[in-house]
């Protein structure tokens, strides 16, 4: 398949699944029109779904630059790898869904475990292709070994945070949210083939 073709369609289900985030933003329905104290209260009751809303345009936003940091580096596309792919996109485009759920009942265990058992899914899935194209020598030869050992083990730090985050989320929802956060942070910091390798 063309390289292209493949990440392009990626980006663009990256940016509708970012985009379905601000349906999380729902106002109650109102019998009537709404007082100003009304309409303000409501506003602010919000503030659960702006803070779901931050973290998962954070985690998409990180899981889009990881997806195009590790495909920059990758030569070839096959039937394989697109399918694993699809796998992940088809988990990313539901995290509007989770997020919605957990913006409106945050400190309960069915919305922050729904939330970690997603982004399980999906850091699960980057860990099988990573894997894949290190067992395939699908990246370019200019990379080192060393990068991709260090790839690997920052995907699985990570991918293992958010199950035990998810765990969390059984017995204390508000610590597994924070675990999220956390996470989250811990994937800003570039490890292995998201840093800078100059030129491949």
């Amino acid at each position: 398949m063309n390289k292209g073709r493949f990440e392009s369609f990626s980006d663009g289900v990256f940016a509708f699944a970012i985009t379905l985030l601000v349906l999380g933003f729902m106002l109650p329905a109102f019998k009537a029109v709404p007082t100003e104290t009304e309409l303000r209260h409501a506003i602010l009751q919000l503030w659960p779904n702006l803070i779901a809303y931050a973290l998962s345009f954070g985690v998409i936003g990180i899981m889009w630059q990881n997806h195009h940091a590790l495909f920059r580096v990758v030569t070839r596309i096959d039937r394989k790898l697109v399918a694993l792919n699809l796998l992940l996109l088809a988990g990313t485009v539901i995290i509007p869904f989770a997020t919605t759920v957990l913006g409106t009942y945050p400190t309960m265990h069915s919305s922050t475990f729904l939330y970690g058992a997603l982004l399980s899914y999906t850091g699960t899935i980057y860990n099988i292709m990573l894997n894949y194209l290190i067992a395939t020598k699908a990246f370019a030869h200019t990379v080192p070994r060393e990068t991709l050992v260090e790839s690997r083990r920052a995907y699985l730090i990570g991918t293992l945070t958010y199950y035990i985050a998810m765990l969390l989320a059984l017995w204390m929802p508000v610590l597994s949210f924070a675990a999220y956060v956390a996470t989250a942070i811990y994937y800003l910091i570039p490890h292995g083939v998201d840093e800078d390798l100059g030129e491949v």
